[in-house]
C-alpha cells in the first residue's frame, strides 16, 4: 500500500513538473557528488551545454550528465564513498539524475555497465535505475547489467546481494538476487526466479569480458554455449556436497 501511494505521489508530481530532476542544482554544492574518470579509452563523451564533449582520463563529471560510448568506448568512474561504475561500448547512462537522493547512482538507458554499490551511514541504500527494473543494495554489492534493444535486462550479481524491483510490474517485496546468480527481467513479464536455491553449488565465475561476449545488445538469448542453469545463472554450476569438516566435494 505504501508503495502504491508513493508511486501515485511521484506520478502526480511528474504531471505537475515537480520532479526533483527538473529542479535547478547548485553546482558548487554538488561537487562532492561528482564522478572521477579514472580510465577512459576509445570514444566516450558527456553532455555539456546540450552538446557532446569528449571525456578524458582524470576529468570530473558533474551530476545529471549523460555519458555515452562508441563502439570502442570504455570508462571507469569512481565516486566519493567507494562506489564505482564501468561503462562499455555502445552504452548510455545518466549519472545521478535524481540529485535529491545521492544514493541514486545512475540510470542505464542503453548498453552495458558494471556497478559497485557501497552503501554507508549517509546513504544506507543505493540504487541503479533502468527502464525495466530498479536494482538496490543495502550492503556492498557488485553486479553487471546488459540492457537489450527491447528493454530486456540481464542482471549478473558478482558480489553481495541486490534487490530487484520491476518498474512496470512491481511487487510488494523485491526479488533478492545473490552473488553468482543472474536473472532476466523482461518489460512485459513479472520477475520469476528459476534458480534452485535448495541445492549447493560450487561456482566458477567467468571473466567479465566473457560476460559481455555472452550478453550483447540484440542477442540477449545467446550465450555461446556457456552453462546457463534455467537460463538464469551466468556461471559454471557444479553440484557439490558439504563434508563434515565444512569443505565441499563435487559429484
Amino acid at each position: 500500500m505504501r508503495f502504491f501511494w508513493l508511486a501515485l505521489s511521484l506520478s502526480s508530481a511528474a504531471a505537475y513538473g515537480f520532479c526533483p530532476q527538473n529542479l535547478p542544482v547548485d553546482a558548487a554544492a554538488m561537487q562532492p557528488f561528482e564522478a572521477h574518470a579514472m580510465t577512459v579509452t576509445g570514444q566516450v563523451s558527456r553532455t555539456r551545454d546540450a552538446r557532446p564533449w569528449a571525456v578524458s582520463t582524470g576529468e570530473q563529471i558533474p551530476v545529471r550528465q549523460v555519458i555515452s560510448t562508441g563502439d570502442d568506448g570504455m570508462a571507469h568512474f569512481t565516486v566519493a564513498g567507494g562506489s564505482y561504475f564501468d561503462i562499455f561500448g555502445n552504452s548510455r547512462i545518466i549519472f545521478r539524475q535524481n540529485t535529491a537522493s545521492a544514493g541514486d547512482l545512475l540510470d542505464l538507458l542503453a548498453g552495458r555497465v558494471k556497478v559497485h554499490l557501497q552503501p554507508s551511514a549517509s546513504q544506507p541504500q543505493q540504487r541503479v535505475f533502468t527502464p525495466t527494473a530498479i536494482i538496490s543494495a543495502e550492503e556492498p554489492a557488485t553486479f553487471a547489467l546488459a540492457l537489450d534493444q527491447d528493454d530486456t535486462l540481464r542482471i549478473d550479481v558478482l558480489e553481495g546481494d541486490v534487490r530487484v524491483q520491476h518498474t512496470r510490474l512491481p511487487k510488494a517485496d523485491p526479488t533478492l538476487v545473490h552473488a553468482v546468480d543472474a536473472i532476466l527481467v523482461r518489460p512485459d513479464e513479472a520477475i520469476s526466479r528459476k534458480v534452485d536455491r535448495g541445492s549447493l553449488y560450487r561456482y566458477t565465475i567467468k571473466p567479465l569480458k566473457d560476460i559481455w561476449l555472452a550478453v550483447t545488445p540484440g542477442h540477449s538469448g545467446s550465450h555461446n554455449g556457456d552453462v546457463i542453469e534455467g537460463e538464469k545463472v551466468l556461471a559454471e554450476a557444479v553440484p557439490s556436497r558439504l563434508l563434515p569438516n565444512g569443505s565441499s566435494v563435487s559429484f
